[in-house]
């Protein structure tokens, strides 16, 4: 089977995989917040962020053996690849031990930090179960680059998607029958064990070769592992916390409750956020091979050509949000979540901006260069963090979200553009003339469609806000592809869609 059938089905399967995590969650979160109360859910949703912070503990490891084991796999060097995953899991191993022993002395801390005596136990259950949950899972981070290498991406996406149905199933028949919160993190540590299998079967499969032996661990192999992952390691710092520490200052400042408004809103900007990832995040190798063999001209080309249909796809997905997400909000979760709603509007405006420039992040790691990245990312979480302490005194969620956009629109805006450009040898000119004319083909069809749809047709119903919404999407896609693309970028474009009709609709 050809590379680029490959691709084009672990495509297919991610943005599959993506598409039915959001429907379950869409579903499940309403669930939950009802079943569990908003006390109580406020909760999980802490103690998620606290798992997710453990994932730093990776290091910026998973990228290096995945880039590692890639080049032996290039090469035909089936020793090498055993080298490098055998050696990254005994880092693995050491980290799991760690996680574990924070886990244990988190989960009494966390004693501390709570009043009411009855819910001391379940916290610190909650605390350890998770926190177990989560240094099991590194073991498996050892295959990181098996299954990308011999693009497996469809089969880990079909793992995934059978484990979230599973996963949702038990939460539904335990969670209704009253066993509550605890069974919902043993619920979450059974599916991650199964899905860690799972994963070694399909490593397994597509390299038939793997050995686990102690023996192939190399210190030197770890030193390289070591020397590759520590700009990678900063980013996945700052994006940990970018993404949790909001809830913490909400939860410090205000209520665990009020983070479930909160949740909601970010969730949604998630959604997006996630689809959009999936569609597009896949051209560092593109860029990689342009910069390999110095041809700056094309590189600078299709940056640009891909930073517009990044831009898009952002203004479309975005605007479709602000135009059909209060009422949707009000819909899913009732009238008395509407806070949500503008929460939900500001994240977005920073994470739009975030996502039309990721191209340029691309050619960052292509050229060698994301400790760039890494430096504006500690600088937008420090700014974050600040700005978010601060705006929650005085406006509350909409000041904590504020704190979170502002450094997110100043930095991907202004900051790393000009840095980016310079990296690569770009005017900097080219860069935001070429934004002009996506904004302008899309904004008009975007402005009239949020006029009439607030002032005249006032949707209700779920299958009233899809229909409107796919209404939406058509029209301004169509705009958006006819006016924000030179002939050129029409014919490039024409050679990726497989369908004929959309040949001739380009």
């Amino acid at each position: 089977m050809s590379t680029a059938i490959e691709l084009l089905k672990g495509s297919v399967t991610r943005v599959s995989q993506t598409f039915v995590s959001i429907i379950v969650a869409f579903f499940m979160m309403p669930f939950l917040i009802h079943e569990l109360g908003d006390h109580w859910y406020g909760i999980w949703t802490v103690v998620g962020s606290l798992a997710a912070a453990y994932h730093l503990f990776d290091m910026g490891m998973a990228s290096a053996v995945t880039r590692y084991v890639s080049r032996a796999f290039g090469i035909n060097d089936e020793h090498q690849a055993n080298v490098t995953i055998n050696t990254a899991l005994a880092i693995y191993i050491a980290i799991a031990l760690v996680i574990i022993l924070v886990s244990i002395a988190a989960s009494f801390a966390s004693r501390g930090y709570i009043d009411n005596e009855a819910d001391k136990d379940i916290i610190q259950w909650l605390v350890l179960i998770i926190g177990v949950s989560v240094a099991l899972e590194f073991p498996f981070n050892a295959l990181a680059g098996v299954a990308n290498a011999k693009l497996r991406f469809h089969h880990v996406a079909l793992v995934r998607i059978v484990m979230t149905l599973l996963g949702a199933a038990l939460t539904w028949w335990f969670i209704s029958n009253g066993y509550g919160i605890v069974a919902l993190a043993v619920i979450t540590f059974c599916t991650a064990r199964t899905s860690n299998i799972l994963y070694y079967l399909v490593c397994k499969s597509a390299f038939p070769a793997l050995k686990i032996s102690w023996s192939l661990a190399s210190r030197n192999n770890s030193k390289e592992l070591f020397k590759y992952s520590i700009w990678s390691f900063v980013i996945a710092i700052a994006y940990q916390m970018r993404n949790n520490v909001d809830n913490f200052v909400i939860a410090g400042f205000l209520s665990a409750a009020s983070v479930t408004p909160y949740a909601i809103g970010l969730r949604l900007v998630d959604y997006v956020a996630q689809f959009l990832s999936q569609a597009t995040n896949m051209f560092v190798p593109i860029f990689t091979a342009y910069h390999a063999k110095k041809d700056t001209r094309e590189l600078h080309s299709k940056l640009l050509f891909i930073t517009r249909l990044n831009l898009v796809l952002a203004l479309i997905a975005g605007g479709g949000l602000v135009i059909f997400g209060d009422t949707f909000i009000n819909r899913w979760m009732g009238p008395s979540y509407s806070e949500a709603y503008w929460v939900m509007v500001i994240l977005l405006i920073g994470r739009m901006i975030g996502f039309a420039n990721h191209p340029l992040n691309s050619a960052m790691y292509a050229a060698n260069k994301h400790s760039i990245v890494a430096k504006i990312d500690v600088v937008e979480v420090g700014l974050n963090l600040a700005l978010s302490l601060i705006l929650v005194r005085y406006y509350e969620l909409i000041g904590v979200a504020l704190g979170t956009m502002i450094p997110l629109l100043v930095l991907r805006l202004l900051v790393l553009p000009a840095l980016a450009c310079r990296a690569i040898e770009m005017p900097v000119k080219d860069y935001y003339i070429c934004l002009i004319r996506p904004i302008t083909a899309t904004i008009l069809p975007l402005t009239g469609m949020y006029l009439w749809v607030h002032n005249t047709v006032k949707p209700e119903s779920y299958s009233q806000i899809f229909a409107l919404a796919a209404l939406m999407t058509a029209v301004t896609a169509a705009t958006g592809i006819k006016l924000g693309f030179s002939a050129l970028e029409k014919s490039e474009l024409r050679k990726v869609i497989p369908g004929r009709r959309l040949k001739l609709f380009l």
